[in-house]
């Protein structure tokens, strides 16, 4: 069987969340340690996504 890498569907997946510090691929978790509803991310995550292409 080969190996395949996780399909990401959300872009700021990309980058480790500065707020949870969820490492890149992985969701983001509340305070409590619950993952985020619906594939959300926190909005730390998703500016830092959006600067990381701007520069």
């Amino acid at each position: 069987m080969t190996h395949r890498e996780p399909t990401i569907h959300h872009p700021a997946l990309m980058v480790t969340c500065p707020r949870c510090e969820s490492v890149p691929g992985a969701h983001c978790f509340t305070p409590s340690g619950s993952r985020l509803p619906d594939g959300r991310v926190h909005r730390d995550r998703a500016d830092a996504h959006r600067n990381r292409q701007a520069a």
